[in-house]
């Protein structure tokens, strides 16, 4: 049986990041294929503000939609599908297991992106659809405009997100849900100095209010009512193919990559929130554009030096 003949590239995640690199790598007349396992960040974005050319603001799942109608008219479809397994190739290139059939590409660029670590409220990810439940106050902390926040979380992330904050109001909680605020002297002193307040009330139950907000209702003790909520208890990097590969990972668990997005092992390429940095679609995007002129590069010098790609 003859094998598939092998991708110029095989895109893991289409996000802006992913998407943005499948696009570069069509109009660069490469081979390419995205799939994405339909977990992006990006979906759960009620309406961003701060994206480039949209004075609206844009929804994240709109976004999507927009970038996915653009990636048709150059002949890319993203696949509904999720990579169980990569491998390296026999003599180059990638092996990944996708649908249960091989898939063999020259290069792969991961965008898997990360995983939120949810406080303990139902239907988290709805209250995120719906603006309730906030996770980057880079993206959204403009729009607070001098109302109360609660910050939920008992660590430095959550003090320093607290600290953040005063760019955009007065009035702050972290709200450690029962547990100890684990901090170090210094940031106690700046959380004391800026007006922070610290509630370790266990949570009740989380309900909507009016204008994006939230009351929160603890147990024995006063409700927070109409605050701005923000969750700050960290991310999980969907950062499993790349550990497949060899790549290295930074003390966080994120890939790591150089200038040009590429990590240790050979043509295999990292974008978006999986890498270290500041998890902005704009930042993705960017990034997506690196990686994808990287590929395209690589693949051009292989050719220069007569080495023939798999397939």
């Amino acid at each position: 049986m003859t094998r598939p003949a092998t991708l110029d590239a095989l895109v893991i995640g289409a996000g802006p990041g992913g998407m943005t690199a499948a696009l570069y790598l069509a109009r660069l007349n490469r081979r390419v294929l995205a799939v994405d396992s339909g977990q992006s960040r990006a979906l759960l974005i009620p309406l961003s503000r701060n994206h480039p050319a949209f004075p609206e603001g844009i929804k994240g799942s709109e976004l999507s939609r927009r970038m996915k109608t653009q990636l048709r008219k150059v002949g890319v479809e993203v696949g509904a599908v999720a990579v169980s397994q990569v491998s390296r190739g026999a003599d180059a290139g990638f092996v990944a297991e996708i649908a249960g059939r091989p898939i063999f590409a020259q290069n792969i660029i991961l965008a898997t992106g990360v995983e939120d670590t949810l406080p303990p409220i139902d239907d988290a990810n709805d209250l995120i659809r719906s603006g309730h439940l906030r996770l980057c106050p880079i993206c959204d902390g403009y729009e607070i405009a001098g109302r109360s926040a609660v910050v939920i979380g008992a660590t430095e992330r959550a003090a320093a997100e607290a600290l953040f904050l005063t760019s955009f109001t007065k009035s702050i909680t972290i709200a450690t849900l029962g547990e100890r605020l684990d901090v170090n002297e210094s940031m106690m002193a700046r959380l004391i100095e800026h007006g922070v307040s610290v509630h370790f009330g266990q949570l009740v139950r989380c309900a909507r209010s009016v204008d994006g907000t939230v009351d929160l209702i603890m147990r024995n003790s006063c409700a927070l009512e109409s605050v701005v909520l923000y969750s700050a208890l960290g991310i999980r990097p969907r950062s499993r193919l790349a550990q497949q590969l060899g790549a290295e990972l930074e003390q966080d668990r994120r890939i790591k990559v150089d200038a040009h997005q590429a990590t240790l092992v050979p043509g295999l390429f990292a974008v978006g929130d999986v890498v270290t940095g500041l998890n902005q679609l704009g930042v993705s995007m960017a990034q997506g554009e690196i990686a994808a002129v990287a590929v395209h590069n690589r693949l051009r010098q292989m050719q220069a030096n007569n080495k023939t790609p798999l397939g």
